[in-house]
């Protein structure tokens, strides 16, 4: 098996650098990375051989015969470049590649007892984030301002970097759902869009609260208390071992039947790891299974053309009896001035 997304790599290797694949064969495991990440290689890397390329990657492989001739080799089909596919068939051309079908990311769903250890950490990071931007949630702040706020708070709390980019999208920007924070400034009657999340010992956590500036409209409110409600039926029907797509349902008929079933047009979540976004997917078309010990990022939202939008997303761990909430933040809408 050829081992190349950076996730996967950090998973089944320990190693953080940025220039890695790694070989896993019946009788060895091989680490290949550049001369750069020597040093740090081999203070991270116990349980494979190390391999330093001062070319290209596969050059070490290819001196240790570590892939004879007509060997059958997997890859990850929705990770390996083109430049690693070329590199792969001029020093290895006979051998026979075959698709994994998500493999390795099926494997590290479920989590052991020190992820979930460094996932409440990057959960309660995110917590920690939430109250230290308070003070800052108010008319008049531009969202740009607000996501560098967010971005400086995590990084004094302990984060190692962003999960993703942090998204604040306000008013009619809120109808976005993967909007970018803009220069725009937060106005009286606004809906506001807050989505960030932390890293912790490489696992990321992934939150989102809606605020209101002012008093919100009643359309809006009514927009709130049914995204509110959806996610809380999806937290009451999780089970161990149901289907995604059972899930999802779940919250999408209840949108419905409130009147905004045209207006949740993304998944109900997915699972996070060192990933913020991995398996299992949790939308209409999922045919994922959610196994007991993932942690799932659930983040039900409705988004009205040119008025707004209201997302709210929590990190839950699956136990055996249902769901255990890694982010308590209020759900509660918090309108500022």
């Amino acid at each position: 098996m050829i081992i190349s997304s950076p996730a996967s790599i950090r998973y089944f290797f320990g190693f953080t650098g940025s220039n890695a694949i790694g070989l896993v064969t019946p009788e060895q495991c091989f680490l290949v990375t550049d001369w750069r990440y020597r040093d740090q290689s081999r203070a991270e890397v116990h349980n494979a051989e190390i391999l330093i390329a001062y070319r290209d990657l596969f050059v070490p492989l290819k001196e240790k015969n570590a892939l004879p001739p007509g060997i059958r080799t997997g890859f990850e089909e929705h990770h390996l470049t083109y430049y690693l596919a070329t590199q792969i068939h001029k020093h290895f051309p006979q051998i026979k590649l075959a698709t994994t079908d998500r493999l390795l990311v099926q494997l590290a769903v479920p989590k052991e007892p020190g992820e979930l250890r460094a996932m409440r950490e990057a959960a309660h990071l995110a917590c920690m984030v939430w109250e230290e931007i308070q003070p800052y949630l108010h008319a008049g702040v531009r969202e740009a301002d607000l996501a560098a706020e967010i971005i400086y708070r995590g990084r004094k709390a302990g984060s190692e970097a962003d999960a993703f980019e942090p998204l604040v999208a306000s008013g009619p920007r809120s109808a976005l759902p993967h909007g970018r924070s803009s220069t725009r400034r937060l106005q009286a009657g606004d809906m506001v869009i807050i989505d960030y999340g932390c890293v912790f010992e490489g696992y990321a956590s992934d939150v989102t609260r809606t605020i209101a500036v002012g008093e919100p409209t009643a359309q809006m409110l009514e927009v709130y208390r049914a995204v509110k409600e959806a996610g809380e039926l999806a937290y009451a029907a999780l089970r161990p071992n149901m289907n995604a797509i059972d899930l999802d349902k779940v919250a999408r008929e209840h949108l419905k039947a409130k009147g905004f079933g045209n207006h949740f047009n993304h998944a109900l979540g997915h699972g996070l790891g060192l990933d913020v976004h991995m398996l299992p997917r949790l939308g209409p078309e999922s045919n994922d299974v959610i196994p007991p010990g993932c942690v799932l990022a659930i983040e039900p939202g409705v988004y009205l053309p040119d008025l707004g939008g209201v997302r709210i997303e929590d990190d839950v761990l699956v136990t055996a009896n249902g769901v255990e909430v890694l982010t308590p933040i209020t759900r509660e809408l918090i309108c500022v001035e």
